[in-house]
């Protein structure tokens, strides 16, 4: 028999469904001592259509409000009759996938997406620990060793390593994203630390602000080659990782930045003056050349110096 990757009791409920909105679902929370451990972005499993199924949930708020009610009159005089205060806490979450335990003849799935909606009333029980575990280990156990980026582990748990795909990690679109001060930047550098043990970590980093130059330092174990763009102090004496880049490889508007002052009143002049300038060599070289196919697109593109 297939032992669940997720297993939980009764101390790991935290309470039960009392609303659905596309793919958000709200929880009625009936255990408050669990409801102090939870945060943001903290995993939530809802009980599925069956015993094998689980929709994972990721909370994104969490609230508490107090009503009055009437007391039990057990336990209260009977001439004394005051309102009590009760608080009624709330769990929001936006569902992320689907867990099964059998699907087909696969044991142990997650698959993005919800294929059904939570029915109300469905107990949720909180994704921690060795539940946390071993669930993230899914996540990642289609890696090949080569493949397998650690981005770190999870705040709810700091056994949890979150694992990623470096191959499809650095072929998608991605944010780090934090307040100044938040280590953004040592985030990336560690990323990329980690990534440069993987079997191919052919990545290309544009440095504009000169912070990852340290990653490139022997000295201090760097892993990484550094290029720098030459400026007009390296053309007596370059060293071997300075990188000329030709004239060719620039627009019309990168090569006026280098060489033309904005705030001098004759500048549109010159602007005009250069780009004749500029045209006139790329026709006497495409004359030399007979370059039909280059002419043709000189023609075309006339504004593309």
């Amino acid at each position: 028999m297939t032992e669940a990757s997720l297993q939980f009791s009764e101390k790991d409920v935290i309470g039960r469904v009392s609303s659905v909105d596309t793919s958000r679902v709200t929880i009625d929370v009936t255990n408050s001592v669990l409801l102090t451990r939870i945060g943001i972005g903290q995993l939530v499993a809802v009980r599925g259509a069956t015993e094998r199924e689980y929709l994972v949930a990721m909370t994104e708020r969490v609230t508490r409000s107090i009503r009055e009610d009437l007391p039990n009159p057990e336990d209260q005089d009977a001439d004394e009759v005051l309102l009590s205060t009760v608080p009624t806490d709330l769990l929001q979450g936006v569902l992320i996938g689907t867990f099964r335990t059998v699907e087909g003849n696969r044991k142990n799935t997650f698959k993005r997406g919800a294929d059904s909606f939570p029915q109300i009333d469905r107990e949720c029980f909180v994704i921690e620990s060795g539940n946390l575990q071993r669930f993230m280990s899914i996540l990642g156990e289609g890696f090949t060793e080569n493949e397998r980026l650690k981005l770190g582990a999870f705040v709810a748990d700091r056994t949890a390593e979150a694992i990623a795909s470096g191959d499809k990690f650095f072929q998608r679109h991605a944010a780090i994203l934090g307040s100044t001060g938040s280590g953004k930047s040592w985030a990336v550098a560690l990323i990329l630390e980690r990534a440069s043990r993987l079997k191919f970590p052919n990545i290309i980093v544009f440095d504009m602000h000169g912070e990852y130059a340290p990653l490139a330092d022997k000295s201090v174990g760097g892993f990484a080659k550094r290029f720098r763009i030459a400026g007009p102090g390296d053309l007596e004496s370059p060293d071997e990782n300075t990188l000329f880049l030709p004239y060719w490889l620039l627009n019309r508007d990168e090569m006026l930045s280098m060489i033309l002052d904005r705030s001098d009143q004759n500048a549109p002049n010159q602007a005009s003056r250069f780009t004749l300038h500029v045209r006139s060599l790329k026709g006497e070289t495409l004359d030399v050349e007979g370059n039909e196919h280059q002419e043709d697109l000189y023609r075309r593109f006339p504004n593309s110096i």
